[in-house]
């Protein structure tokens, strides 16, 4: 098999830029079976920057499963072009891989002419960049170091589900707490 930036590092994820969390979770799990998510809350960059540019965008996310494929629900809080916006509607915006080395990675994707949309460093210090890839794909390519022990927790999280479980839970309950 031929070695391509996408199947080089496998794809761990599929985000959906979403109008409300709570109403994306119900639908994920009423038509797909997916989740529950777990709501990330808001998050408060350290640093990021949007098309070359610093940006005040802020969002929420809930992450969840279908199956072995991790699910990103992401609702924008601010009015300022942003990356999600740059979609134009609702649904699929990115295919997420992994990768120790983030920087390799934009290398690699600036040489294939695919430019990078938004820069991102995140409050706890995890590195995020998002390739403008609609006109090869149709849609946005996330890269992030791996974050594996959260993806894990998902993952069992929705492994132990059952009919009861909410559609959306706070991150307390992943961890443990109420």
């Amino acid at each position: 098999m031929t070695q391509t930036l996408l199947n080089k590092y496998g794809i761990k994820q599929v985000g959906y830029y979403v109008e409300s969390i709570e109403e994306s979770a119900k639908r994920f799990r009423d038509l797909l079976g997916a989740g529950p998510f777990v709501d990330l809350g808001s998050s408060e960059p350290a640093s990021l920057t949007y098309r070359g540019a610093p940006s005040g965008m802020r969002s929420r996310c809930a992450l969840g499963h279908f199956g072995d494929m991790q699910i990103e629900l992401i609702e924008v809080l601010t009015d300022e072009p942003d990356v999600y916006k740059d979609l134009g509607h609702y649904g699929l915006h990115h295919l997420c891989i992994w990768s120790d080395d983030v920087d390799a990675v934009a290398a690699e994707f600036a040489e294939a002419g695919i430019e990078v949309a938004m820069d991102m460093t995140s409050g706890q210090g995890l590195h995020v960049m998002y390739f403008d890839a609609r006109e090869q794909l149709g849609s946005f390519i996330e890269v992030n170091a791996p974050i594996e022990q959260l993806w894990q927790g998902v993952a069992a999280l929705a492994a132990n589900a059952d009919e009861n479980t909410p559609a959306l839970i706070p991150m307390a309950a992943l961890m443990g707490g109420k």
